[in-house]
C-alpha cells in the first residue's frame, strides 16, 4: 500500500499540489487545522491516521532522536531540490516505501 502523507506547514504549495497530480494521498497540516500545533502533537495526528510525516524542518529529527513514537518522517531540505525534483522524489519513495518499513524510520531525500 502506497504512503498517505500529512506535510508540514513549511512544504511549499506547489509540491503539495504536485504530489497529488502524481496520485500520492496528502494531506496538510493547514487542512487539519494544526498551524502553530507542537511538533509532538503532529506527530501523534500522522501516527493516528496512519501518515508519514513530510517535512523540511530538523525539530522533528530531534523528536526522532528522543525515541518518539511515529509513523516515519521523510526529510530533505527544500533549497536542495527543485520543486519538479522533490516531487518526483517524494513520489517515488511513497511508491516503494511501505507503511511497515516507515513506522519509527526517517526517510532522508
Amino acid at each position: 500500500m502506497p504512503l498517505a502523507l500529512l506535510c508540514d506547514e513549511h512544504i511549499p504549495y506547489p509540491v503539495i499540489e504536485g504530489l497529488r497530480r502524481s496520485g500520492v494521498d496528502v494531506t496538510t497540516v493547514q487542512h487539519l487545522d494544526l498551524i502553530g500545533a507542537l511538533d509532538r502533537v503532529i506527530l501523534q495526528t500522522a501516527r493516528q491516521q496512519g501518515r508519514v510525516i513530510y517535512t523540511n524542518d530538523t525539530d522533528f529529527l530531534r523528536l526522532h532522536a528522543t525515541g518518539s513514537n511515529h509513523s516515519g518522517i521523510i526529510y530533505h531540505h527544500m533549497r536542495v531540490y527543485s520543486v519538479g525534483e522533490a516531487i518526483r522524489r517524494i513520489s517515488l519513495a511513497c511508491g516503494v516505501l511501505s507503511a511497515e518499513e516507515m513506522l519509527d524510520h526517517v526517510e532522508y531525500l
